[in-house]
């Protein structure tokens, strides 16, 4: 409990700062819906047909001049790279940070195993993620309701959901390579983060590179198909990123559990 509450309050300000700024973000652009929504409503067409453009961003499936469609091809774009960014940093750094900032005389002060030490930082960076997706999902329905219009609830609560889940994968991947780092590296995890965004983009744009979003948990929780499919998700997609996620809490459990901690 003592790690646990200690990684809450040292994540805290990053946990503050990154919320704020995607919610802002998310809830400034429902805001601007109203607005270009009769404008957009002329554009739609023209959004629809413009080849592997409009396929990447959904534009082909959803019409931009609801809001349904708004949300799958703006809204939905904005919180998919700021969750997974933050869920990439709160990773990589999450195993490494100690030696990095020379303070991992703290562990050493705790009775508690290796194990029992990536557990603690585990629940705590689970934790941060659920708030982050609860408090950003309530920003978005006050912010739906502020501007005086209605979403398929549904869809939305399923595109939260499957958010929620992307999240969970890249952390679980970056927290993974956090056991094998000496240091926080930022670099790597952002990487990661925006690599995985464009290798969905890509998979959209032509058929032949349709398969690779099998590998990329932005391929199972995309806005657009999201709302498309009324907030269900593919199956196979979600087992396989599972078994992903898996494979980087055991590596990281593993490298963890052997590696010499120093000061």
């Amino acid at each position: 409990m003592t790690l646990y509450l200690h990684e809450l309050k040292s994540n805290r300000t990053s946990f503050w700062v990154w919320l704020v700024s995607v919610a802002a973000f998310c809830c400034g652009t429902v805001f601007l819906f109203p607005m270009t929504k009769e404008s957009m409503s002329d554009l739609s067409d023209a959004f629809a047909n413009m080849g592997g453009f409009s396929s990447a961003f959904g534009m082909d499936k959803l019409s931009v001049a609801t809001l349904e469609g708004f949300f799958g091809t703006e809204i939905g774009t904005i919180y998919a790279l700021g969750g997974g960014m933050y869920a990439s940093l709160l990773g990589i750094g999450m195993l490494a940070k100690e030696e990095g900032a020379h303070t991992a005389e703290f562990l050493h002060t705790l009775t508690m195993s290796r194990p029992a030490i990536v557990t603690g930082k585990l629940l705590a960076s689970l934790t941060l993620l659920a708030a982050f997706g609860l408090l950003n999902f309530g920003a978005m329905l006050a912010s739906i309701a502020m501007v005086g219009e209605s979403i398929n609830l549904t869809s939305l609560t399923g595109y939260m959901l499957a958010q929620s889940l992307c999240q969970g994968e890249i952390f679980a991947v970056c927290f993974g390579i956090s056991a094998f780092l000496r240091r926080n590296n930022l670099g790597v995890g952002l990487g990661l983060a925006l690599v995985l965004y464009v290798v969905d983009i890509m998979s959209r744009i032509a058929d032949e590179t349709e398969w690779m979003r099998i590998l990329t948990p932005f391929g199972f929780s995309n806005a657009t198909d999201i709302f498309v499919n009324e907030g269900k998700m593919e199956t196979l997609p979600v087992v396989i990123g599972g078994c992903i996620a898996a494979a980087g809490l055991a590596a990281a459990y593993a490298v963890y559990s052997r590696r010499d901690i120093s000061t």
